[in-house]
């Protein structure tokens, strides 16, 4: 299992952003969690199998091409053990 911490940037809130990624995350079958920044990117951390990750960007790109400007990704630590994905305010 992997897990990435990534941040979105561009026209990310007030999209449906969070909501979609919840939604693709779950049906992944990925765990973590997502929320709005103060400074208009979005931060999520979403833990899974690699492949996983990569189709719930994918998805997320396709969705939001237009909107997303950078996505920023590296390793986060595994220590924290998610159950759920879940949207966070």
């Amino acid at each position: 299992m992997e897990t990435e911490h990534i941040y979105f940037s561009g026209h990310v809130q007030g999209v449906g952003f969070r909501y979609t990624t919840a939604r693709v995350a779950r049906d992944l079958g990925l765990v973590g969690w997502v929320r709005n920044l103060p400074d208009g990117r979005v931060e999520a951390v979403i833990s899974g199998a690699g492949e996983t990750i990569e189709m719930c960007l994918k998805e997320l790109q396709a969705r939001f091409g237009d909107n997303i400007s950078g996505i920023n990704r590296r390793p986060h630590d595994a220590a924290d053990r998610y159950t759920q994905f879940a949207i966070r305010y």
